[in-house]
């Protein structure tokens, strides 16, 4: 019924190969990649995705500092919009339907300049490279953080705000559960103001872990979503405790703990789907 995949940076430090191992082994159908075009071999994932029959269901979009849509500074703003079109680029040349954007850089909780400022900036900068997804064929799909991660698109209201001033086919929204525990009053009801924007969902439980270890009830989400006969794929992301989620990339966990989350994660949902 869904389409299961698991972002490959949750894994820390470990080889592709690793992630996929693991992922084909708990009975996942793929895997969303960080969006890193300039240090990718993409002929030698293309190869490790064929070997475990794996496809590549989305780019998460790493918004650093020097990446950020929203910033009043010229020259970093167009280099976010470059790194943007590059890594629509990256998921033409992978298969990846989505590429995930988030309006500022991850942990900007107050503006450089002012909030409007900042916000016109994120709209042109997110419409010049959704002008671009559209010739590629690729959506875009906004990610509200939490606001303890960004103050500018913190919750799912805000994302539909900026989708409709863009504007752009290509133009989207994703559900982060995790986020969403945070800021959002109802689940369903969140979804329900995005659906015509739905294009991508993050899973991971309140506590950030692999989902059912937490207080986050999965049942009427998935229940929605197979009555919006929603066709992107059921994302896990489960963090190990930790406040910026960018040092997860270079974390060294126990394989052990990667192995029981993975198989946590989809063993929970699935067991849910069965059920509706």
């Amino acid at each position: 019924m869904f389409q299961y995949s698991a972002t490959q940076w949750i894994f820390g430090n470990e080889e592709l190969e690793d992630s996929l191992k693991r992922l084909k082994k708990f009975g996942y159908d793929g895997v969303e990649l960080a969006g890193e075009p300039y240090t990718i071999n993409i002929q030698e994932t293309k190869e490790l995705l064929e070997k475990y029959d794996m496809v590549c269901t989305s780019i998460c979009g790493i918004f650093k500092p020097e990446r950020d849509l929203s910033s009043d500074d010229d020259s970093t703003r167009k280099n976010a919009v470059q790194y943007v079109k590059d890594c629509i680029d990256m998921a033409v040349e992978l298969g990846a339907p989505t590429l995930i954007v988030v309006p500022t850089f991850v942990e900007k909780v107050s503006p450089g300049t002012n909030e409007k400022d900042e916000w016109n900036n994120a709209v042109e900068s997110i419409k010049e490279a959704g002008l671009y997804a559209v010739e590629k064929g690729i959506n875009l799909a906004i990610e509200a953080l939490n606001r303890y991660e960004t103050y500018l698109v913190s919750n799912l209201d805000l994302a539909v705000k900026l989708a409709d001033e863009i504007n752009i086919s290509s133009v989207n929204i994703m559900a982060d559960l995790f986020h969403m525990s945070i800021e959002e009053r109802n689940m369903v009801g969140s979804l329900k103001k995005i659906s015509k924007y739905l294009v991508h969902v993050h899973i991971a439980d309140n506590t950030r872990e692999a989902a059912g270890l937490g207080q986050i009830d999965f049942a009427p989400v998935m229940a929605y979503l197979k009555e919006l006969n929603y066709k992107g794929s059921i994302t896990m992301e489960f963090l190990p405790p930790i406040s910026n989620p960018y040092l997860v990339s270079n974390y060294e966990g126990e394989s052990t703990v990667y192995d029981d989350f993975t198989k946590q994660s989809i063993d929970h949902i699935k067991e849910i789907v069965e059920t509706l």
